[in-house]
């Protein structure tokens, strides 16, 4: 009787390390696994932060493209405008010379009308006598 209560003892002992055994690597690859996906995620946060400062870098390139198109811009607006008062300049003293011209012919053509008028008068005058 006490050889065959050993034994079931025993047997029960060896059954309880198998199941520890089996707890054991259950848990080894429990931690393996979380092993993997700490490293895994280490490594997604890493390309992430790679994209986000590749991305970052983009921006500032663009940004400093569009700058120097904003400045190319301005230089553009400045010369239109100069061009454009240059212009403008040009022709208000193009029509004062022209008013002035105009005046004068005016007057000229008043003259003449005055002086025909005068000569048709005395054309007429002594005809009349």
């Amino acid at each position: 009787a006490v050889v065959s209560t050993q034994s079931g003892h025993y047997g029960r002992g060896a059954e309880r390390g198998l199941l520890l055994l089996r707890v054991r690597d259950e848990i080894r690859m429990t931690i393996a696994a979380y092993q993997t996906l700490y490293e895994s995620s280490v490594a997604f946060g890493m390309r992430k932060a790679l994209q986000a400062e590749q991305g970052k870098t983009d921006m500032q390139r663009k940004i400093e493209e569009l700058e120097e198109e904003k400045k190319d811009l301005e230089r553009q607006v400045n010369e239109l405008k100069s061009k454009c008062d240059a212009i403008e300049k040009r022709e208000a003293e193009r029509r004062v010379v022209e008013e002035k011209k105009h005046a004068e012919e005016i007057q000229f053509l008043k003259r003449t009308n005055q002086q025909l008028k005068t000569q048709l008068e005395g054309i007429i005058q002594p005809s009349k006598k």
